[in-house]
């Protein structure tokens, strides 16, 4: 989920960017981002301070500039579909698919054993965004608010 989602914000294309970045990384991981850890109120506070998923290495860098374009913790700054758009079709990116068909499989195998508490699935937390934004206040991130 999106920072601003984490932190009790209404749903927007900008946080369907943010989700596209995820599905992104699975994609050069062939796993879920953060298998590792319990998907909790200490991932959310992390998510929230800027942590992301490692970069998987051997990815193009096509590629990954682009997955943190759509993963920036400002929605204003991640692309609209339509630039993303634009951004796939450009004759740039057309030439380094090659180089991502072609790279070598990368794994961060400290993540391939799913975390007990990682879920899936659509499920209610057990905080809140008040909760989580308090935390985030009371610890003076108030940047991370959108």
């Amino acid at each position: 989920m999106a920072p601003e989602i984490l932190r009790g914000k209404s749903y927007t294309p900008a946080s369907d960017m943010y989700s596209f970045s995820m599905i992104m990384w699975e994609f050069t991981s062939g796993i879920p981002p953060f298998n590792n850890r319990a998907h909790d109120i200490q991932l959310s506070l992390s998510i929230c301070k800027g942590e992301r998923p490692e970069i998987i290495e051997n990815s193009p860098q096509c590629y990954v500039d682009l997955m943190k374009l759509c993963w920036d913790e400002d929605p204003l700054k991640r692309p609209s579909s339509k630039e993303m758009l634009n951004i796939i079709i450009n004759e740039e990116l057309k030439c380094n698919i090659l180089k991502f068909i072609n790279a070598p499989i990368g794994y961060n195998n400290s993540a391939t054993e799913p975390h007990a508490q990682a879920y899936y699935t659509s499920r209610l937390h057990d905080f809140t965004s008040k909760q989580l934004n308090e935390i985030l206040e009371s610890e003076d991130l108030n940047d991370c608010m959108v």
